[in-house]
């Protein structure tokens, strides 16, 4: 009978831990589920690191344009006074070395500045023409006249090939059409000199206002987006729809689509270097910077 009851008691003790088991199990099923806790992610601040320089042999270095078809690199040497008709102004080609590998190959030009390519055509402003130059044959098909000293600076050119010029000193946007420049949009500005054509806006920077600002061309309305960018010159647009822009004097600038601030890349003022009409190569996260009186392209890795 003492065995029966030990037997019993074993039997209730096994029945109590499977019992108690089981709704363990079925309360964790029931449990819950706790949000996963993920840190915020501290992102670094841009930085820009030097790969090279080329030799000091490109004179009063303005523009630098990179070709995505030949995968070279355009220079436009003013050779001295900026604004002068002398006819010693000349396009260097470079590599992604920074190797120069035709100093002059187009000659005859006086103080050329900006660029820009479509359909094997290489426009480029020089003081008051917009020249247009044929990159296979290397010669220069035609020149546009703007008359009235507008000090043509910068280039940009449209998805459908509208090609759109800068005029420092007339305050105005000009687009090619019919074989002349018309005047887009004026007045807004105190000295206006870097354009960028994107399908939402055409971005400018005023270099007498230090602002980085975008034109509805449709609706001819001016937006300011950011201040205090130094004397614009220069605007590339990123891959993730940030942009960078360069300050004539030395200063290059990181701005935030998403909120307009900016955050200083570079600074070579005290040292004299300037920093003018610049370029970025996406697939090598490259920045072209002609340093104009430096004689020089200085290239950094954008991380």
């Amino acid at each position: 009978m003492v065995d029966a009851f030990k037997m019993k008691n074993k039997m209730n003790y096994k029945y109590f831990i499977t019992s108690l088991s089981l709704i363990f199990l079925m309360s964790c099923g029931k449990k819950k589920e706790q949000p996963l806790v993920v840190d915020k992610i501290k992102m670094k601040p841009p930085r820009l690191e030097f790969l090279w320089q080329t030799d000091s042999l490109l004179t009063t270095c303005e523009a630098v344009l990179f070709d995505k078809t030949s995968k070279v690199i355009y220079v436009t040497n003013i050779n001295n006074n900026p604004w002068e008709k002398d006819n010693n102004g000349f396009i260097s080609t470079i590599n992604t070395k920074g190797e120069i590998t035709n100093l002059k190959w187009i000659e005859g030009l006086s103080a050329p500045k900006g660029m820009g390519v479509s359909n094997g055509k290489l426009y480029v402003n020089d003081v008051d023409d917009l020249v247009e130059i044929d990159i296979e044959k290397r010669e220069i098909l035609n020149t546009y006249h703007v008359g009235g000293s507008p000090q043509l600076n910068d280039i940009t050119i449209s998805a459908d090939g509208v090609v759109y010029s800068s005029g420092s000193n007339s305050n105005s946007i000009y687009k090619l059409e019919n074989g002349a420049l018309q005047i887009v949009a004026k007045d807004a500005f105190q000295r206006l000199n870097g354009l960028l054509w994107q399908k939402e806006a055409m971005y400018y920077l005023d270099s007498g206002k230090h602002h980085f600002g975008a034109l509805d061309l449709e609706h001819k309305t001016f937006k300011t987006l950011t201040t205090d960018i130094g004397h614009g010159d220069g605007i590339v647009r990123l891959e993730n729809g940030d942009f960078i822009t360069s300050s004539w004097k030395g200063e290059i600038y990181y701005i935030e689509a998403k909120d307009w601030s900016k955050t200083k890349l570079l600074d070579t003022k005290e040292q004299s270097i300037n920093a003018a009409d610049i370029d970025f190569i996406p697939e090598t996260q490259m920045l072209l910077v002609p340093t104009f009186f430096n004689n020089r392209v200085v290239c950094y890795q954008l991380k």
